[in-house]
């Protein structure tokens, strides 16, 4: 399997950061979160509420900046939120998203707010990406906290939805566990919703286990995970199981159109993670979660660069001749499958 980029030095995963909360909330003052998974990042800052706020003082000790909203962020308006004491808590919240300030010059103003945090106060920055080599960057980590958040490894994620299943009195096999994380993407929030639909119908039911069956009745098509297992058998240069995997997606009812997209999209994902080269610099560049980019890094090994730029021009060929009716559908699908399973690098 691939390995992920290594955090920059001093920078802490999602399990640390939700750890120093719980554990050190006292010594945090500046932080930094940075990343796509939006459940980590709510989690951590549900957290930072619960430890920093009184009971009913959310109106008076805590500020949100959102510049999503338009709004540009304004230093000054940190300085004169942070010069103000906590009314009702043990410290002031103040979380600003998006401002885009770790990737930007720094005035030296701007560094000695930063640097200056009261301690009754903490003051969370949440950014989608940074770029680690900026002054700016290395400002928040020699002054404050740092912390990627992302998802799950793969060997914790299946893990991981045993024990929320369990919280309900309900187990979950392996099998089943990682059909529903490739159903959802691996994205954790819709992992949070799936497991809450399941519960409820089991515990509707009666059942005290979740079974694969359970997952395949209940939640989302696993559309993406099929594609995957089409594509590790392109890889391997076996068109037989690839075409009998397609099969089983047309008897299933899956619409060929959806299919076709699903197969051109996972060929353009599968070129950008061969010249990404690892599954840090993909999650980089792309924003997908570290799960679907290690798997997409190791599949990509299979085939070689020039190869996949010709499948995909081969697949957008055949898009053309079906909608000028010059070729059929299915039978279009499956020249790609077979070109695919020809070309591996194996």
């Amino acid at each position: 399997m691939a390995k992920a980029k290594a955090l920059p030095k001093g920078v802490l995963n999602s399990r640390q950061m939700l750890s120093k909360i719980s554990k050190e909330s006292d010594s945090l003052g500046l932080v930094l979160l940075y990343g796509t998974e939006n459940y980590m990042i709510d989690g951590a800052v549900s957290m930072l509420k619960k430890v920093c706020l009184g009971e009913g003082a959310e109106d008076m000790d805590y500020a949100v900046l959102d510049t999503r909203t338009g709004d540009k962020f304004d230093m000054g308006k940190l300085e004169e939120l942070i010069s103000m004491p906590p009314w009702m808590s043990p410290k002031r919240l103040v979380v600003i998203k998006q401002s885009g300030l770790p990737n930007r010059e720094l005035s030296e103003k701007d560094e000695a707010i930063l640097k200056d945090i009261p301690s009754s106060t903490v003051v969370v920055f949440f950014e989608e990406t940074v770029d680690s080599r900026k002054k700016s960057f290395k400002a928040f980590l020699q002054y404050g906290t740092v912390a990627s958040m992302s998802g799950f490894e793969e060997d914790e994620l299946t893990g991981w939805i045993s024990s929320r299943f369990a919280k309900e009195n309900l187990k979950i096999g392996f099998e089943a566990a990682n059909s529903m994380a490739s159903r959802c993407s691996n994205n954790m929030m819709e992992l949070v919703n799936e497991v809450n639909k399941i519960a409820l119908y089991c515990q509707g039911k009666g059942y005290s286990e979740v079974t694969p069956d359970i997952v395949e009745l209940c939640c989302p098509p696993d559309l993406s995970g099929k594609i995957f297992d089409i594509m590790d058998a392109c890889g391997s240069g076996n068109a037989k199981i690839a075409l009998g995997t397609l099969d089983k997606l047309i008897a299933n009812k899956e619409p060929l159109a959806r299919i076709r997209v699903s197969i051109v999209n996972h060929i353009k994902a599968l070129i950008m993670a061969k010249e990404a080269g690892n599954a840090g610099q993909l999650v980089e560049r792309t924003g997908m979660n570290d799960f679907r980019a290690k798997k997409l890094v190791q599949q990509a090994h299979n085939f070689n660069m020039k190869d996949l730029i010709g499948l995909y021009l081969t697949a957008s060929d055949s898009d053309s001749e079906f909608k000028h009716g010059l070729i059929d559908e299915r039978y279009s699908l499956e020249i790609i499958l077979v070109k695919a399973s020809a070309k591996s690098a194996t």
